[in-house]
This record gives C-alpha cells, sequence and structure tokens, in this order.
C-alpha cells in the first residue's frame, strides 16, 4: 500500500508540476533530491507519503528549494499523462533497485521514461477503434500504464546487473567514509548543497571546480584536494 502511495503521489507531482507549474520534469526531480524530500520517500517516511498529495508535494518541494511560484488550479488529466507515468515509475524503480534517486537518474533518466510513454501511448491510440469511448480509451490508458512500468524496472533491473550503475564519484565515496551526509558537508564546508549534489551526479565536473571550493570540502573531509578529482 504505501508503495502505490509513494508512486501515486510522485506521479501527480510530476504531472502537476509540468502541466499545472509549467516546469520542467528534469528540473522539478532535481529540487525533490536538493530539497531533502527524495531521501525520505527513499527511507519510506510514512508520514510524509500519506501525509500529501503530489500536489501539496509539489509547493512543499518548491518551498523547501527558495524557488517562486504562485498557486494555480491543477489540470487534471484523464488519461494520465507521460508525466504521471514518469513519477510512479520512478518510485517503483528506486524501491526495485534500492538505490537512491539520483543514481537512479544515471540509470534511466525522466525524459526516456516519458518519450518511451508518449511513443506507446500514440501507438496505442492508433490502434483503438475510432468509435472507442472515452472511458475505454482511459481503461486502455490505465493498462499501458501498468504494463510500462512494470517494463521499465525489467530493463532498470537488465542495466543495473549489466554494469549499467555508474560508479561513485570520489567526492560522494569520500564523503560517506567520513559519515556525512551532503547538508552536513555543505554545512561543514561552507560549498552549497546544490553544488556538493551537482558534483556528486556528474551535472558539475568538479576536475573544473573553483579551487577554494576543492579546499574547502577537503578540509571538512579531511583528505587532499586532488583526491576529489575525478580519474578517467
Amino acid at each position: 500500500m504505501l508503495l502505490t502511495r509513494a508512486s501515486e503521489v510522485l506521479g501527480r507531482m510530476l504531472d502537476f508540476s509540468v502541466h499545472s507549474l509549467h516546469m520542467n520534469a528534469s528540473q522539478m526531480t532535481e529540487l525533490f533530491i536538493a530539497s531533502g524530500k527524495a531521501s525520505l520517500f527513499e527511507r519510506g517516511d510514512i508520514r510524509t507519503i500519506l501525509g500529501s498529495s503530489g500536489i501539496e508535494l509539489a509547493y512543499d518541494v518548491l518551498e523547501r528549494s527558495g524557488m517562486p511560484y504562485e498557486r494555480t488550479a491543477p489540470r487534471h488529466t484523464i488519461s494520465l499523462s507521460p508525466e504521471y507515468w514518469c513519477g510512479y515509475a520512478l518510485a517503483r524503480l528506486q524501491h526495485e533497485l534500492g538505490i537512491s534517486f539520483a543514481e537512479l537518474l544515471h540509470l534511466m533518466s525522466e525524459q526516456e521514461l516519458i518519450s518511451d510513454f508518449s511513443s506507446k501511448k500514440t501507438a496505442l491510440l492508433q490502434s483503438l477503434p475510432w468509435n472507442a469511448s472515452e472511458s475505454e480509451k482511459s481503461a486502455a490508458l490505465l493498462e499501458l500504464g501498468y504494463s510500462f512500468v512494470s517494463d521499465a524496472i525489467e530493463l532498470a533491473v537488465s542495466r543495473a546487473a549489466g554494469g549499467g550503475m555508474p560508479r561513485e564519484t570520489a567526492l560522494k565515496k569520500i564523503r560517506k567514509q567520513n559519515g556525512l551526509s551532503q547538508s552536513q558537508l555543505a554545512k561543514a564546508s561552507g560549498v552549497p548543497l546544490r553544488t556538493i549534489q551537482q558534483y556528486e551526479q556528474r551535472q558539475k565536473d568538479i576536475n573544473r571546480a573553483r579551487a577554494e571550493y576543492l579546499v574547502m570540502l577537503a578540509s571538512s573531509l579531511n583528505c587532499e584536494p586532488h583526491l576529489l578529482l575525478e580519474r578517467a
């Protein structure tokens, strides 16, 4: 039940963020991770998962991230959007693989999931009889969604088993050896939390980091700055 609820909440969060708040799905998942909400989902925190809807979660993520926003009426989609099934699949994949959302998105991106479902949705709608009712279309799309999630899990497990999981960055490995969370390292070093996350997710190249950032991180991690650099 908790996993189903987490999947539905995360799916609705992405659907609402894209179709009502007009955000990019990747931007929202980045904020979801940076805000700390992702780690609560990873731990199966009951109050977080059961205590809010996907819409409330979206607003909470934006507020925690310091992002400006205006409350807006949600745009409900009867057929359930590709973004909804992307979020639904991400929750299931995270649970199945037992890795963080940040690590998961290196294995299978939001755009890949959204594009894949969009293609399958188009093919399905074209295959239905021209006089199919809206309820018949919705039922077919719902069935497609569950099938899509199962296929995504199978593919992700195959990629992970085949060495598709990226190796940890030196920064992440040393941080964990020191028993520090990303937020604790940010507080201790003075380097922005988002910057640390981007280095660990390889969204920014730590080899091109500002020298003072490397020194600040290394000092907090009790290591030499060069040990934080990425090797080919």
